[in-house]
């Protein structure tokens, strides 16, 4: 019987143990319930929103790019582009391939989403646009962002100008916007 009660004392001292273990496998085998809940375009928010992005869903915390799961994060923004994601949806999905290092397929959804009128894809793709040499319509999609309230299109604008990117934007306009950028915050 002296034994039996030692054993039952073992057994019933190692029995939380086991269900902290299962618990802790349970947690790092399956997914989350939350994210089992998430749809494509969520879960692409969730892998892939930038902190420069002020449509971003803000119910999940801005993603670095270097931090961006590519294999997570382009499966999610590839379902939800699909599924007919919106401008948003083809920012994230250019940046995850940008990062990816597709680089052309980054650039035709980035300009989608530019076309589509996304702020900071307008910012990326003029970007891309000044790089080939395209300033005017680089401009043009600066100035178009920065009326959205887009601060990096307001930075790049003041500095057109002094960079000799655009030649129709004059100094007094430069300050306008560099004003603009400087008492305007970068969203956190």
């Amino acid at each position: 019987m002296k034994n039996r009660t030692g054993l039952d004392i073992r057994i019933a001292k190692g029995v939380p143990l086991a269900v902290v273990a299962l618990a802790a496998f349970a947690t790092t085998a399956f997914p989350s319930a939350r994210a089992a809940d998430l749809t494509a375009a969520e879960q692409c928010d969730r892998e892939a929103g930038s902190e420069f992005d002020l449509t971003r869903n803000r119910a999940f915390p801005a993603v670095a790019t270097q931090d961006i799961r590519i294999g997570i994060a382009l499966s999610a923004c590839r379902e939800a582009y699909n599924q007919n994601g919106g401008a948003r949806t083809q920012f994230q999905l250019a940046r995850v391939l940008d990062r990816a290092g597709q680089k052309l397929q980054s650039q035709r959804v980035l300009a989608e989403a530019a076309k589509n009128g996304h702020a900071l894809a307008m910012v990326g793709y003029g970007e891309v646009l000044a790089e080939r040499g395209e300033t005017e319509a680089a401009v043009s999609l600066y100035q178009r962002a920065a009326a959205q309230g887009n601060i990096l299109a307001a930075r790049y604008l003041a500095a057109t100008p002094r960079d000799g990117v655009a030649t129709n934007v004059d100094d007094e306009v430069a300050s306008q916007w560099l004003a603009r950028a400087d008492t305007d915050r970068l969203p956190r």
